[in-house]
């Protein structure tokens, strides 16, 4: 799965801390370019594989909210 952030909106770290926070439902890996970081997930845990996507969004806007 690969979730992309635009840069100008998302910021680094609350992407860092989401996938800190994550760690043990998937594999989390940066992959950073001129306007998007990308967030590549692997081995998801499947009893989350179908809501992942939206939960780690949503905790990123959270961590962006408290910076």
């Amino acid at each position: 799965m690969i979730l992309n952030f635009n840069k100008k909106f998302y910021g680094l770290r609350a992407i860092k801390n989401a996938c800190r926070a994550y760690n043990e439902l998937a594999k989390f890996k940066i992959e950073i370019n001129k306007k998007i970081i990308k967030v590549v997930l692997t081995n998801i845990d499947e009893e989350i594989e179908d809501i992942i996507e939206d939960e780690f969004s949503n905790y990123v806007l959270a961590e962006m909210k408290n910076e």
